[in-house]
């Protein structure tokens, strides 16, 4: 397990382009905004990876894809000397080993029951503290789903202590939203929680283009990446 104190920055290097973003702080929450068939998960889901190799564990919320499925997907951009901390909070009701490839799944019965994601993330932050995992990454695929099954108001409240739990425990929070499943106001609201938002786009002659705000001194320009 790595030695790394609890209040260094979480190296995000591999997973995005080095011209955007190497890096964030400790405690810091990210909201990772894009379109449908933008690939936004595959992104959540290397930046959560890319911790592996640094003894650091990893948290998925999914409320979109089975957890067999992002367990899957996970192990395919792992790091292959990667560690075995991998907890789902299943909120789409799969069925799956409870315990495979080090991966252990939580299950919660809808997207709607923020209660029920709250405990299960309490239990695996215990868990991550009996066992001395001070650093994890929790990624959240994806808050859109949610907006379905509860008001606004709510969802901000639930947002505000999950956010909050993340920041406190010096973890790294990464938060999927479609924006083109809301209007603008919902968006707004909802990115005021974070401390900065990684927004990806369709490029017009294909491909994919991702900028960075809130936690670069301005933001950066589009830049293509894979």
């Amino acid at each position: 397990m790595s030695v790394h104190s609890a209040d260094m920055p979480y190296k995000i290097d591999g997973a995005l382009p080095p011209e955007l973003l190497t890096e964030v702080e400790a405690g810091t929450n990210l909201l990772v905004s894009g379109p449908a068939m933008s690939g936004k998960r595959q992104l959540l889901l290397k930046l959560l990876a890319r911790g592996a190799s640094e003894g650091e564990g990893s948290v998925v919320v999914t409320s979109r894809n089975p957890a067999g499925d992002v367990i899957d997907d996970y192990l395919d951009v792992r790091p292959s000397d990667g560690h075995d901390f991998l907890r789902v909070i299943d909120c789409v009701g799969s069925d799956v080993e409870t315990d495979v490839e080090g991966a252990r799944v939580h299950d919660v019965s809808s997207p709607g029951d923020l209660t029920g994601i709250g405990i299960e993330f309490s239990e695996i932050a215990r868990e991550a503290e009996e066992t001395d995992r001070r650093r994890v990454r929790v990624g959240f695929d994806s808050l859109s789903p949610l907006l379905m099954y509860v008001d606004l108001q709510r969802l901000f409240r639930f947002l505000h202590v999950f956010t909050s739990q993340i920041q406190s425990r010096d973890w790294l929070g990464l938060f999927a939203i479609d924006p083109d499943s809301h209007d603008q106001q919902e968006v707004n609201t909802i990115s005021q929680l974070f401390d900065g938002m990684i927004e990806i786009r369709l490029a017009d002659g294909g491909g994919r283009e991702a900028r960075v705000r809130g936690v670069t001194d301005a933001p950066t320009d589009w830049v293509a990446f894979d």
